[in-house]
């Protein structure tokens, strides 16, 4: 089975990479790329949450069983992923897992994207995830932040319109309580036709980065039990119509 993991803001492929060495080996990792996440390549990033989305669709080989993880921002990118894979009748994933992101109709813009320059910075490294070496790199941080703005303001100015639930595979949630209430979290629930689970983890609301082996270790489990159930000939009826 296939995995697609989707950057969150300001985010690049490169770092689900590390996952490869935790995953089992009936998994293929597959870190997709947005556009304009590369100092070699120029290329624009995508301003928009749907835009994301598009590009997303177009690097997904349906040919095979697939799952798609989403953090944070990364997560309502899925969801609009999956829109349009139902909209363009394309194969749809397996499994999906949403990971520290509140649902749309709970998200509330803090405005992040229209701080200045230094208090936006500030801002950023007090949420966490900004590696230290930036400061020693003025370009690279330039870009980095950048980058982080645009993205934050993809997310802050992101409207779901259509109808829920959208989910009709399998939907597992992955939270750190530390960042966002189970309750918020488990309000998923209204944009999937089945059970979803839920899975809590410490840490902050970087948890995937800072509980690797734990995070991949619940994935190869979740993924597992999915190739075991096709095996033996599961189905699941919501993701036929």
């Amino acid at each position: 089975m296939k995995l697609y993991t989707i950057p969150y803001a300001g985010g690049f492929s490169f770092t689900y990479l590390k996952w490869k060495k935790y995953l089992n080996p009936a998994i293929e990792l597959i870190a997709i790329e947005l556009p304009g996440r590369s100092t070699q390549n120029r290329s624009l990033p995508c301003s928009t949450i749907h835009q994301m989305a598009e590009d997303v669709v177009r690097q997904i080989d349906d040919s095979d069983d697939y799952c798609i993880f989403g953090h944070s921002m990364g997560a309502l990118v899925l969801l609009e992923v999956y829109v349009k894979l139902i909209q363009t009748k394309r194969r749809l994933p397996k499994h999906v897992i949403l990971s520290g992101m509140r649902p749309p109709h709970l998200y509330q813009s803090k405005g992040l994207h229209l701080l200045d320059s230094v208090r936006f910075r500030a801002k950023m490294y007090e949420m966490g995830g900004i590696p230290v070496a930036l400061v020693h790199d003025r370009e690279f941080s330039d870009f980095v932040f950048d980058l982080l703005r645009n993205d934050i303001r993809a997310v802050e100015e992101y409207r779901h319109e259509g109808e829920a639930p959208v989910f009709r595979s399998q939907v597992s949630l992955f939270n750190s309580e530390s960042d966002i209430p189970g309750s918020d979290m488990l309000e998923w629930q209204n944009y999937a036709f089945l059970p979803c689970s839920y899975h809590s983890f410490q840490g902050s609301h970087f948890f995937v980065n800072e509980h690797t082996a734990e995070i991949v270790n619940e994935i190869n489990q979740i993924l597992m039990y999915s190739i075991t159930n096709l095996i033996a000939g599961g189905t699941n009826h919501y993701a036929d119509f």
